[in-house]
């Protein structure tokens, strides 16, 4: 069995065998409290290297599914762990502070096909295929729109578009992880000035022509494929976007 370092496919094959084993933790084929099967024992049944499993642990490490001991294993501690995406000077992700209350109110589902003008403003590939949801995000104890968003999700997970409809405080990348067998290793998010148009305005129940953010999300595996786009407008009135930076241990 090869214990080559990892090129592009095998990157690639720690992903799927990630995935694979996120799927038998979700499912219950590897109970919460119990052991996953050894690094020899996982190389064999995936038919990988043992530097393949070690990365796709990691990745079950990582984002809570698992710890990892010396001399005891690998033991699953959930089965549905709280994503949390941490901020520091050279991962900044999640930059603005979204109430919990905010949900999706969707006005419209579709399947688009990017151009080459709606692929530069997402900053994704020309002709890539997508679903896109759309509408406003309500606050739902006031019961008016703070935003407008558009969502795009990969049109391979088109499974997930009624749960998306039916669950509209659910986060959609979660869905895309726990429906799909993906994993979002990253989220790079950019924030833009914008002018308000006059559909948007009457939607939001703002001036037209007035200043607003626009805040582009990308949510990326590890293989840096897009696996969800969100592009949301807010009023400049109704959103600030905050930074916190830490000086490195070496001192700058």
């Amino acid at each position: 069995m090869s214990t080559d370092p990892p090129n592009n496919a095998s990157t690639k094959r720690y992903i799927e065998v990630a995935n694979s084993l996120i799927r038998d933790i979700v499912e219950g084929r590897h109970v919460v409290g119990s052991l996953l099967p050894t690094e020899h024992e996982l190389a064999e049944h995936h038919a990988a290297s043992r530097h393949t499993v070690r990365a796709a642990l990691k990745v079950l490490q990582d984002r809570g599914y698992i710890s990892r001991k010396k001399a005891v294993g690998s033991r699953i501690e959930s089965a549905d762990p709280a994503m949390a995406y941490v901020q520091s000077v050279d991962t900044i992700e999640d930059l603005v502070r979204v109430a919990a209350t905010e949900v999706r109110s969707l006005q419209a589902v579709s399947s688009v096909t990017l151009d080459r003008a709606s692929a530069r403003r997402l900053a994704a590939p020309v002709g890539s295929d997508w679903i896109l949801f759309s509408g406003p995000r309500v606050d739902v104890k006031k019961n008016v729109p703070v935003s407008w968003a558009n969502i795009y999700i990969d049109a391979a997970f088109g499974q997930i578009v009624e749960r998306v409809r039916k669950n509209p405080t659910t986060l959609i990348s979660s869905m895309i992880e726990r429906e799909c067998g993906q994993t979002i290793t990253e989220i790079r998010q950019t924030v833009f000035g914008t002018l308000i148009d006059a559909p948007m305005a009457e939607a939001l129940a703002t001036t037209p022509g007035g200043a607003g953010l626009r805040i582009l999300r990308h949510y990326k595996d590890a293989g840096n494929k897009i696996l969800e786009i969100s592009e949301t407008v807010y009023p400049a009135d109704r959103v600030s976007v905050s930074f916190q930076l830490k000086r490195n241990k070496a001192g700058v």
